[in-house]
């Protein structure tokens, strides 16, 4: 892969959908990169494909990797682009696929395939690695117990993060922890004992431990969704062994998300109110040091149908150090989905100095990429 020489500004990647609710011909999704330091908006590649989906940043921040139409038989691909929307390449094909994984050494593609027809028959569908270097595929069906990894994040470029799930109406989903170079799966947590609890989780920058906020319940409608405390947030070695408790409070946490080495963000929105505690707030990554970034009434326009969030539903699964935070620490994303009848998107910048955030982008499917530099 030819390389890009990147430039210093922090630049926030989106994709910016067009599938808006009865939409019959919708035109093809948009790669987007903001520029914090122009505050000014460019289209990285004109695509062709009408749904783009799992799309990730590489760790030195050049490439984009995507799953996208490939060509007009209904076939999907594994597709790359440079930052610059050059050098864009088609790395396998198939039926569809989902939870795909890019190891920090851009060497490693994991991802589930669906089957044929896609995602029809929870049975046929299989573990993948893609060796991107030698074009050859290790395929894993699910074991003797019906359980299959489904690739959340990787820790380094031999470890991947995975749930492994049984099948519809099996209760067994552990956090377990891959070791590629020998295939074995070591569990870490047993997330069926907490299905009746409001949780997030992250990891920590080098890998080594994993984060886990709890509250006591969350509950929404179709039209919005909040937390509610007491809330705690626990520490633990990725490589299993007992948790710590680093963190306690009266209040909802809604989401959790590692943002440098040394420090965490966390949302409180202990119900649907714009009354303080809500709100952004950052702490240190030993619990202590708690400090506002903004309030919720700095970011919610219409409490009764938006929803907040950071990037994605749950921490692990699109928890890479720049999906959230800019690559110098300098800068956060937010999310606020609307359930209205407009059903807008939109896609908010804060500082981690604090203040109100801007939004970037508003729009009916406006989905946060992640962080590079231009």
């Amino acid at each position: 892969m030819t390389p890009l020489a990147l430039g210093k500004q922090a630049t926030f990647v989106y994709l910016e959908g067009s599938q808006a609710s009865g939409q019959q011909k919708p035109s093809p999704d948009r790669l987007m990169r903001y520029s914090t330091s122009t505050r000014t908006t460019t289209e990285i590649v004109p695509l062709t494909s009408s749904s783009i989906a799992w799309t990730t940043i590489s760790a030195d921040g050049q490439w984009m990797m995507y799953v996208g139409n490939v060509g007009d038989a209904g076939q999907r691909g594994i597709q790359l682009v440079r930052m610059d929307g050059q050098r864009m390449q088609t790395l396998y094909c198939g039926s569809d696929f989902g939870w795909m994984q890019w190891s920090p050494d851009n060497k490693y593609v994991a991802f589930v395939d669906p089957g044929t027809p896609p995602w029809q028959d929870p049975s046929k569908q299989t573990f993948k690695l893609l060796n991107t270097t030698t074009g050859t595929i290790q395929t894993k069906a699910r074991d003797s117990s019906h359980l299959l990894p489904f690739p959340q994040a990787w820790l380094d470029p031999t470890h991947l993060l995975v749930v492994q799930s049984g099948l519809p109406g099996e209760e067994s989903n552990k956090l377990s922890l891959l070791d590629i170079t020998t295939w074995t799966i070591k569990p870490i947590l047993d997330l069926s004992t907490l299905v009746n609890q409001c949780m997030d989780a992250t990891f920590s920058i080098d890998g080594t431990h994993l984060f886990l906020s709890r509250a006591a319940s969350c509950k929404g409608n179709e039209h919005t969704f909040a937390s509610y405390g007491p809330s705690s947030i626990e520490v633990q070695a990725v490589t299993g062994g007992p948790a710590k408790t680093i963190f306690r409070t009266p209040y909802g946490i809604l989401s959790l998300r590692v943002a440098t080495s040394t420090s965490m963000l966390l949302i409180v929105y202990d119900g649907v109110t714009l009354t303080d505690p809500n709100g952004v707030w950052k702490m240190n990554s030993d619990g202590t040091g708690l400090t506002k970034l903004t309030s919720a009434a700095a970011i919610i326009k219409d409490p009764a149908n938006e929803e907040i969030n950071f990037a994605g539903n749950f921490g692990w699964n699109t928890d890479l150090p720049w999906s959230n935070v800019s690559r110098d620490g300098a800068y956060y994303t937010i999310q606020v989905n609307s359930r209205a009848d407009n059903a807008l998107t939109r896609l908010l910048i804060g500082s981690m100095n604090g203040g109100t955030p801007v939004t970037i982008a508003s729009g009916p499917v406006e989905t946060p990429i992640g962080w590079t530099t231009m």
